[in-house]
């Protein structure tokens, strides 16, 4: 049997899939926050703590209801372009390259 090849995915799923991705993600970080004693002290002491350092700076800035957020305008973005044909901003590619396995 041969085997068929698929085109690849079009780059509105590609920010879709991206968006789930950090979506997942988020709430999962969510609901550590909500049971865990460490998170105390907030997503901000507890990122910077944890990693230190100017990267530990950086992601403390991103707490998961920023991801949420970015998730959903994302989503909207890559269904724009499904639905009317709208260019997905750099942004939205960008971010799809960047938390694409």
């Amino acid at each position: 049997m041969t085997a068929v090849s698929l085109p690849p995915p079009s780059r509105a799923f590609t920010v879709h899939e991206a968006a789930a991705r950090i979506r997942r993600t988020a709430e999962a970080a969510q609901g550590e926050l909500a049971s865990s004693g460490y998170w105390s002290s907030g997503w901000a002491a507890g990122v910077e703590n944890a990693i230190g350092g100017e990267a530990g700076a950086l992601a403390a800035l991103f707490p998961p209801e920023l991801a949420l957020r970015l998730a959903d305008w994302l989503d909207e973005r890559a269904s724009a372009t499904a639905r009317f044909g709208d260019p997905l901003p750099p942004l939205a590619l960008a971010v799809a390259d960047s938390t694409t396995p």
